[in-house]
């Protein structure tokens, strides 16, 4: 994992990502924007309240930075479900540039060229997943309640569905979201972690600064769920969201009055 400036923004990338050669890719950070106020600098987010133009200024920027396909952009439309979308070239611009015609989707899929795949988040886990044998990529927004609920499993079984994507041919990121260190829960939180996950009890922990509450590793569930299927190339970036608001947005720690980061990935042409 690095932490890039890159033109006007700074943006985290992966390195198991970055040596296939195979996508461009990046989960950004609060720097390098036009977004004022609260909103400062690199709100992605285009239903945060913030003027769409200056948002619209910022997915150029970003673009211009990374090499996306600026005008092919496809985004998520989140309500923490473990829905996944295959996303084809008749989404390009969708979210974006025009209506998304879609809805309750947190999980995006292609193997097509040239279509950047936008999720959004701000303490919720992102998940970067590259096929490298058929050339096809996800990319998974998953807060507690997806995590909980699986949603990097659901998302890589889709692939292995849509594409024939094997396990060991995955290139896997985790990026940027709230640790460990911060994400304090309690008991019915805790309760539904217990009740879908067989290793719930590795991944929960007492909490060490209040009685009856518990702290929840995201990072690890995460990354046992890819690994027990067979995913060997993992790359977790090891950033808490909430420890670090200069860099990056935090819900938990900003509630309303903030903007979004995305994480965006593009198959090469």
């Amino acid at each position: 994992m690095k932490i890039e400036k890159i033109g006007e923004i700074e943006v985290i990338v992966f390195d198991n990502l970055t040596q296939t050669d195979l996508v461009k890719h990046c989960f950004t950070t609060r720097r390098g924007g036009v977004s004022e106020g609260y909103y400062s600098a690199m709100n992605m987010g285009l239903t945060r309240g913030e003027d769409k133009v200056q948002v619209l200024k910022n997915f150029d920027i970003l673009g211009n930075a990374m090499g996306f396909s600026k005008e092919n952009y496809v985004t998520s439309q989140q309500t923490h479900t473990t829905n996944v979308r295959r996303i084809t070239a008749a989404d390009k611009g969708k979210g974006v540039l025009r209506e998304r015609g879609y809805a309750d989707v947190d999980g995006l899929i292609t193997n097509e060229p040239n279509i950047p795949l936008v999720i959004f988040g701000a303490d919720c886990v992102p998940v970067f997943l590259l096929d490298t044998k058929h050339k096809a990529i996800g990319m998974a927004h998953s807060g507690w309640m997806g995590t909980a609920n699986r949603m990097a499993e659901h998302i890589l079984q889709e692939m292995m569905q849509e594409f024939g994507t094997k396990p060991k041919d995955v290139a896997a990121a985790i990026g940027p979201s709230i640790g460990k260190c911060c994400f304090q829960v309690d008991e019915p939180v805790v309760a539904l972690f217990r009740e879908n996950l067989a290793f719930a009890d590795e991944i929960i922990f007492d909490d060490p600064s209040e009685s009856g509450k518990y702290r929840i590793d995201l990072w690890e569930t995460n990354r046992r769920f890819l690994a027990d299927m067979g995913v060997e190339n993992i790359e977790i970036a090891g950033l808490c969201t909430m420890c670090d608001t200069d860099r990056f947005y935090s819900h938990r720690k900003m509630r309303e009055h903030r903007g979004v980061m995305a994480g965006v990935m593009e198959l090469k042409g």
